[in-house]
């Protein structure tokens, strides 16, 4: 990838986050909006679960370290750029969900600085959004391309494994009846 397309990959998410956030601004949208206490209990729920649902895929990460193709990555400069986008995409959903509390509590008062928080509340959350599908993505294609390459490599599928494994299960069973 060129200079251009990583640095686009890289600040594509607060691109996004920047322009949806000025637009807010500039049609006067902010948290005295009806029913903004529904979209704060679902920013809380959705960036909670995202966050859940990468540090399992995490550990997912970490139980095929052994693959081809994770080797691969943690033996280049890409681990550096994974880890960066684990931290931005954990360190940003934590945001969401403390802003999000933070706006609950205040969302009743009528504030210039609940104003600038609304808008601070604003940016974090639409970032995050594209930060989890760029993380996903990427951790999507890392797992088909592990399951694709190691598929042949795998214990169990070929058939003198098969058959080495029927060997030692009839030797424990007839051990196990004695």
């Amino acid at each position: 990838m060129d200079k251009l397309g990583r640095w686009f990959h890289s600040f594509y998410p607060y691109l996004i986050s920047l322009l949806v956030t000025y637009s807010l601004f500039r049609y006067y949208i902010d948290y005295r909006m009806p029913n903004f206490d529904k979209v704060l209990d679902g920013s809380i729920t959705f960036s909670s679960i995202v966050v859940g649902f990468l540090g399992a895929l995490l550990a997912i990460l970490l139980s095929i370290k052994d693959s081809a193709i994770v080797q691969l990555i943690f033996n280049t400069k890409e681990k550096l750029t994974l880890k960066r986008y684990f931290h931005e995409t954990f360190l940003i959903g934590f945001l969401v969900v403390i802003f999000s509390s933070i706006m609950h509590v205040l969302r009743g008062y009528d504030e210039k600085y609940v104003v600038i928080l609304f808008y601070v509340w604003s940016f974090t959350t639409v970032s995050f959004i594209p930060l989890t599908y760029r993380i996903v993505g990427i951790l999507m294609a890392v797992f088909f391309k592990a399951n694709s390459t190691d598929a042949r490599v795998r214990p169990g599928t070929d058939k003198s494994d098969m058959q080495d494994r029927v060997e030692r299960e009839k030797k424990l069973r007839k051990n196990l009846s004695k």
